[in-house]
């Protein structure tokens, strides 16, 4: 009876590793590319269009090479241009633009590069605007 227990038992776990089967070699495997974007990025916000000018919509142009931003100009909808602006590293994968308050009533303006911010894999986020 003792030897029968150990018996049963190896017989038992070899039964049921008998059903799993091995990882098949041509598996799919994730893997991990840099995302590139296509410089220049463009779109519109909300801003005054100049000192004493009505709150309206303003546009923007990104311009940058591979991932990194190097400036943003903006200009009013009919294309008079209101500056453009350097952007500075402010932490790894964030970037900071300022001094455009006066012309667009925007302080800043941050060009976030992260996966979190959906397909495009990065964000714009506009400080102050209107």
């Amino acid at each position: 009876m003792r030897k029968l227990f150990p018996v049963l038992l190896m017989s038992g776990l070899l039964f049921s590793l008998s059903s799993f089967a091995p990882v098949r070699s041509g598996a799919p495997v994730i893997m991990k590319h840099a995302r590139v974007y296509t410089f220049p990025i463009t779109g519109t916000t909300d801003g005054t269009p100049g000192a004493g000018q009505p709150a309206g919509t303003i546009a923007y142009t990104v311009n940058g090479s591979g991932t990194t931003p190097t400036s943003i100009t903006f200009s009013t909808l009919s294309g008079t241009s209101l500056g453009t602006y350097g952007f500075t590293q402010s932490s790894p994968n964030n970037y900071l633009a300022t001094g455009m308050k006066t012309q667009t009533s925007i302080s800043g303006t941050y060009f976030h590069i992260s996966g979190a911010c959906g397909s495009a894999g990065y964000c714009m986020e506009f400080i102050g605007a209107l």
